[in-house]
């Protein structure tokens, strides 16, 4: 003959099952909240090196900047050697 479980009884097993998966549940959102931080912080790290690359138009201001000074240096060195 099988034993019978009182209404406590399963009460009981009922409550330790569904706090055991609360803890589970809290175990992996405790990890994913760990991963997310990790993908946000590289996300950023990113975003600031985007922000660090110059547009076309910069880098082709900066380039005439340089031949500009180019020229007017070589401008001054041929006046200083003679």
């Amino acid at each position: 003959m099988k034993k019978k479980i009182t209404i406590d009884t399963l009460a009981r097993m009922t409550q330790d099952e569904f706090s055991r998966v609360g803890e589970r549940l809290d175990n992996m959102e405790t990890r994913f909240d760990a991963r997310f931080d990790k993908l946000d912080s590289s996300l950023k790290t990113v975003l600031d090196v985007v922000l660090e690359i110059p547009s076309k138009k910069a880098f082709e201001r900066l380039d005439n900047k340089v031949q500009t000074f180019d020229a007017r240096l070589t401008s001054v060195e041929r006046k200083v050697g003679k």
